[in-house]
């Protein structure tokens, strides 16, 4: 049974579009596995709705009505997430099966939906095997994670399959997966993680020196 949900504002902003694409798509994501906050979502855009209803009509003149026609052609909005069926199809159009898993260390195994030309966000997909353990780390951006198969714990709580989860720069934590499954999530990173420790600070001297030739690569592409 889903015990962690996005908060009342986070659902009250993507029931209004009012949200970024990818926090988005783990809300869609969550939504799958979660009656109670697709009810709330249901009730919060029947609220919109009637809200809309009962301001006053304003006339408005044909001039600025043009105007107000040539700026929206102007916008260049971002992508909408897909709310019904399965979010992540355009991604995994044959689910978690036969996906070729990236090692990052010992039992953790990553595979990449999507990364930026500029910028350190990161959409992607992340395994533990069973028992397995991560690396302690903190946050430079917000984690959003949504459970999609078995689970995992770290010190803050247990997670099962449609759990929605955030963490951010105030949170350390070393998630591990149940023993008796591999946990898969879809994880959205604002930033990259920051690891803790010794070992961890000479990881992450080594990751950034990789990530910063990723970026020459690009740019010279």
């Amino acid at each position: 049974m889903v015990q962690h949900h996005p908060s009342d504002d986070t659902l009250v902003e993507y029931a209004a579009g009012n949200i970024k694409c990818h926090l988005a798509l783990c809300i869609s994501v969550h939504l799958q596995y979660c009656s109670q906050c697709r009810t709330q979502i249901q009730k919060l855009s029947t609220l919109g709705g009637a809200l809309l209803d009962t301001l006053p009509n304003e006339s408005l003149d044909d001039a600025i009505f043009e105007r107000i026609l040539e700026r929206v052609d102007l916008v260049h909005p971002e992508p909408e997430v897909e709310r019904v069926g399965n979010p992540l199809h355009s991604w995994l159009p044959d689910g978690l099966v036969d996906l070729t898993w990236r090692k990052q260390w010992f039992k953790l195994y990553e595979y990449v939906l999507e990364v930026p030309k500029q910028g350190r966000w990161r959409l992607a997909l992340q395994k533990i095997a069973a028992g397995g353990i991560a690396p302690v780390h903190g946050h430079y951006g917000r984690e959003i994670t949504v459970v999609l198969q078995g689970g995992f714990s770290d010190e803050m709580g247990v997670y099962d399959v449609g759990d929605f989860i955030i963490r951010d720069g105030t949170h350390n934590h070393r998630p591990r997966a149940l023993e008796n499954e591999d946990c898969i999530c879809l994880t959205y990173m604002e930033a990259p993680v920051r690891l803790t420790g010794p070992v961890g600070r000479w990881l992450e001297r080594f990751r950034d020196m990789f990530l910063n030739q990723e970026d020459l690569a690009s740019q010279s592409t």
